[in-house]
């Protein structure tokens, strides 16, 4: 029997990984490695281990992310000389074989080439089955080595550059990865890639060969508790982005949206993003469900079909409405923009609103764009075409 290997960063992976099981990896014996994700520690091997899917379950609690400047840069050095002798392998093999032991498997499924470990498995590529899933939107960029001049004031996307480069992980989603040519790709919008340097490239969510009853049961082990948001009918579910990636002050946009709910809505359930931790005061009129964090956004789609659908701004799980014949709203915040740009928080940059608009038109969304002006709370509703 093939032996695999899941890598896992959060619940978005798991969600994933679990229909990937069910439609072509029921005949492998699997292992998962679960690491940390932004700054938090290991979290999901409790997950993991309540599937009942996995022979060994593996684990590390210090984010990459969080390790000292001193150690960061040790790190590099060694990558460096490791590359400049063409031994990329030898060091990813190394890093790998510091969670599982010997480097013993098949095949592997990974979230993303972006991460710093995820992304060393590519380099595997010539000799086992790697798979990357989908990381979101950011999968969607174009890929250029030219991308640094326009990054070059961010300090993680100078790191993702020299990483690219270097062959190991491509941190940051701008900069092209040599190696991911022989990895297989499963993305919800092929046809829209704009990175296409892939072994071959497959639709991710193709039920078509999937056990349904299966992955069904699975995810029962994993959300046991989701139908109780949703024995009530409700008129609203909102996706919400963390507002603070663009401003510190994030209160006169939240209070333009509890204004639009309160004059609008009666009812709704908050799926917050999970770096989100914005105060919401919608008041005594208005009813309001909050999701468990630990839920990703796609394992709610089939639930919310007569439900109203507003997202903050674009995200990942915009990527499954068209699979789903959903048309949501999207808010878009007057003086948000300009905020962003007064702070010159060069990290996160707030879009223009033309080019926010294509870029959901790029989805196949027709979107209904809510104007949210902070000089007034008051929304204007436009109809997008």
């Amino acid at each position: 029997m093939k032996k695999g290997l899941a890598v896992f960063y959060d619940p978005h992976n798991v969600y994933q990984f679990l229909w990937y099981y069910c439609t072509y990896g029921k005949d492998v014996e699997w292992n998962a490695l679960c690491l940390p994700n932004s700054y938090k520690g290991e979290y999901l091997s409790p997950v993991c281990r309540n599937l009942g899917l996995f022979k060994n379950i593996y684990t590390d609690a210090n984010p990459f992310d969080a390790l000292p400047v001193v150690k960061k840069l040790s790190l590099f050095v060694k990558m460096f000389v490791y590359a400049l002798f063409l031994q990329q392998k030898r060091f990813a093999k190394k890093i790998i074989s510091s969670y599982i032991g010997k480097v013993d498997f098949d095949t592997a499924v990974v979230l993303t080439d972006v991460g710093f470990v995820s992304g060393m498995f590519c380099l595997f590529g010539k000799e086992k089955e790697i798979v990357i899933l989908e990381d979101g939107v950011g999968d969607y960029l174009e890929r250029k080595y030219s991308n640094i001049f326009s990054h070059a004031h961010n300090f993680f996307d100078v790191q993702g550059f020299v990483l690219s480069v270097l062959g190991y992980s491509n941190v940051g989603h701008y900069f092209p990865l040599k190696t991911t040519k022989y990895c297989i790709k499963f993305c919800s919008h092929p046809d829209k890639m704009l990175y296409k340097k892939y072994k071959c490239m497959e639709r991710l969510f193709d039920m078509t060969y999937t056990d349904s009853l299966e992955f069904q049961r699975l995810l029962e082990i994993v959300y046991p508790n989701i139908n109780k948001y949703f024995q009530e009918k409700v008129e609203v579910i909102l996706f919400s982005t963390p507002l603070s990636d663009y401003v510190s002050d994030v209160s006169p946009f939240i209070v333009g949206i509890e204004d639009f709910v309160k004059k609008n809505f009666s009812s709704i359930i908050l799926k917050r993003h999970p770096r989100d931790k914005s105060v919401y005061n919608f008041g005594d009129s208005v009813k309001v469900k909050e999701i468990d964090q630990k839920i990703p956004a796609e394992v709610l789609l089939p639930f919310i079909k007569q439900t109203k659908i507003f997202f903050f701004a674009n995200s990942s799980i915009n990527l499954y409405m068209a699979s789903f014949d959903y048309r949501p709203s999207f808010f878009y915040f007057d003086g948000l923009l300009e905020k962003n740009k007064s702070e010159r928080n060069i990290l996160s940059q707030y879009m223009k609103k033309d080019i926010f608009i294509k870029r959901l038109e790029w989805f196949g969304h027709e979107p209904n764009i809510i104007v949210i002006d902070r000089s007034t709370s008051l929304p204007i509703t436009t109809e997008i075409y």
